[in-house]
């Protein structure tokens, strides 16, 4: 990057550089309006080509605007934005007390380190519940104020440059964070608050130790340390740690992202827990995790036990027996009664009849595809069990078990934004939150776009469509064997790798693609894009473990939780995302211009 000192951006004359680092480099400005230093940084783009640029600067306009609006006591402000000669920049406030990474070196006392990162941890849990990840939190991009408050920096910047033609632009060759900060699930493109959550935790490893939990020469070589050797125990450096702090510490950093807290807040809580002497909540611990409410209520049980044959009695009313008699004789009045007595006799003749004749009808033929009363073609999936689950995989696709589902329909394609639009124009569904998708600013509304999949929806604005149609969105279970059948296939299609014929994945368009354009990779169902173009929500809310408790018949998901499930992969997302068994989880009210969703109905 040229260097910008003594040059103007705008209104902010450039005094002197700060730092750079990967992504961007940070610049000590004077706002010649508001005659205040302010800090500018400027996103390196030197290495990105034309197209990219395109798709990286409309990524960035659209960030630049939410940063804006993250407002916290703990998170370094955006206050304007720009672009200077095609580099895109950030305008915050300047902070003249450094990066705690300055600091780090060698141990600091866990009191310390715990109060400053509690306010850090409350940021981040704040901004999760705005729908805001950071993705690349280190000690780097937490400063300090001239009083010693911390402030989170950064915030978008790792997804502002998220595109796999800039992954070199952060020296880790698999995408954007840092390696010894990234959490394991990092690595293969998953990102969410527990990601967060796990390098927040690296940062109080190393603020309490004096050293980062894995360190080494390569990307991949600390990525094999992370994935095959324990955790080094904090207090084998840091001899006076509590070992209820270091059960806190282990427990944030879990290979597996369901064994962390919950969300980062509860974190926070933790950390204030320990300052004040007062136990950690029963259960904390390594490796162990809160598990989601999912006990079976009595009223389910019942109804599998009437499923299983067992007999369910309601009990008997006490019946009395009258001796008397009534007949014509004695009751005149009751003559009266006789046509209608004789109306109901011939009712129920016909009645008799027709049941009958119906009994002896012929079955009436079940279709292999239909079209709801919206005109969306859907396909049956045939009542019966399969394989779910993958030993193979990620552990929350573990244990594979048998399934039985009801026969039931599923969209043959992912929504479109026409279909989506025509529940819109009832007023009963709210238009996609965003317009645009990454690469074309008039996406949604164009009639160019009308058979592409509608994106920037969340999970209630899916369920809502649904709902319109008379329909639901389809369990994970009823998604899974839509995808895979009966045969335990890896992918859709079969377990052949996936290529650039088959599905809409790993950039090879670098965006969405019209639905059903890979007929090659249909399921066995006839069930298009199952694989790659978006994410699809599910009904279900998400549990890592919920697999070792799961019914065996038409499994609901837990009765609660954080995150509801996406199933599919998307057109940025690689071949591992892919398959079928692969679970994915956001919280229900994100929308991205990955994501989007089909529907299921049962039979009539």
């Amino acid at each position: 990057m040229s260097n910008l000192i003594g040059q103007s951006l705008g209104r902010y004359h450039i005094l002197e550089q700060l730092g750079e680092g990967g992504m961007a480099t940070v610049y000590k400005a004077f706002d010649t309006r508001l005659e205040t230093d302010v800090a500018v940084k400027v996103i390196r783009t030197e290495n990105l080509t034309l197209g990219t640029m395109e798709r990286a600067l409309k990524r960035f306009e659209r960030e630049a605007k939410a940063l804006a609006r993250l407002t916290h006591p703990n998170i370094v402000k955006v206050t304007d934005y720009g672009e200077y000669e095609g580099k895109p920049y950030l305008v915050m406030p300047y902070l003249p007390g450094g990066t705690l990474k300055e600091r780090l070196g060698q141990p600091i006392p866990w009191r310390e380190a715990a109060r400053l990162l509690i306010s850090i941890a409350e940021a981040l849990d704040f901004a999760h519940s705005q729908n805001m990840i950071h993705r690349d939190v280190k000690p780097s991009n937490i400063l300090l104020t001239q009083r010693g408050q911390p402030m989170l920096t950064d915030f978008g910047i790792a997804k502002i440059l998220d595109l796999e033609e800039t992954a070199d632009l952060t020296g880790t060759g698999m995408g954007i964070g840092t390696p010894e900060y990234m959490a394991p699930e990092q690595w293969t493109g998953k990102t969410s608050t527990q990601s967060d959550q796990y390098a927040l935790g690296v940062v109080l490893y190393e603020m309490l130790t004096g050293r980062k939990p894995y360190t080494a020469d390569t990307p991949a070589a600390i990525l094999l340390k992370q994935a095959t050797e324990p955790l080094p125990r904090p207090s084998q450096f840091a001899r006076d740690l509590p070992e209820k702090v270091e059960r806190l510490l282990l427990k944030v950093l879990a290979r597996n992202p369901a064994d962390r807290y919950p969300s980062i807040g509860e974190f926070a809580t933790a950390l204030e827990s320990a300052l004040t002497n007062s136990p950690l909540p029963q259960g904390e611990g390594p490796g162990v995790r809160s598990a989601h409410p999912r006990a079976r209520t009595l009223d389910t049980q019942a109804t599998v036990n009437q499923m299983e044959g067992s007999t369910i009695k309601e009990p008997s009313a006490p019946r009395t027996r009258s001796t008397q008699t009534i007949t014509p004789s004695s009751s005149p009045s009751l003559l009266r009664y006789w046509p209608l007595a004789l109306i109901g006799i011939l009712l129920v003749g016909v009645l008799s009849i027709g049941l009958f004749a119906a009994l002896f009808q012929p079955p009436r033929a079940v279709l292999d595809e239909i079209n709801d009363t919206q005109g969306v073609a859907m396909r049956l999936v045939p009542a019966g069990e399969f394989t779910m689950g993958s030993d193979s995989g990620f552990d929350n696709e573990k244990p594979i078990h048998q399934v039985y589902l009801d026969a039931y329909y599923i969209d043959k394609y992912e929504v479109t934004n026409a279909k989506y639009k025509a529940c819109v124009n009832t007023d009963v569904c709210d238009p996609p939150k965003d317009s645009s998708s990454i690469t074309r600013s008039n996406y949604y509304g164009n009639p160019e776009f009308d058979d592409y999949p509608v994106i920037h929806v969340d999970w209630n604005m899916s369920k809502t469509y649904c709902e319109w149609r008379g329909a639901q969105l389809p369990t994970e279970a009823q998604w899974e064997k839509a995808a895979r059948g009966t045969d335990g296939r890896t992918y859709p299609w079969g377990n052949d790798s996936p290529y650039s014929n088959l599905l809409n994945y790993n950039n090879n368009v670098g965006d969405t693609t019209e639905v059903g354009k890979y007929p090659a990779g249909a399921s066995v169902y006839g069930v298009l894009d199952m694989a790659g173009n978006v994410w699809e929500w599910v009904m279900d809310w998400y549990d890592a473990s919920y697999y070792a408790s799961s019914p065996s018949l038409n499994p609901q998901g837990p009765s609660s939780g954080d995150t509801r499930v996406l199933r599919g992969g998307a057109w940025d997302f690689n071949d591992v995302n892919a398959r079928s068994a692969d679970r994915y989880w956001y919280d229900p009210a994100d929308s991205y211009d990955f994501i989007g969703f089909r529907c299921a109905r049962s039979l009539p």
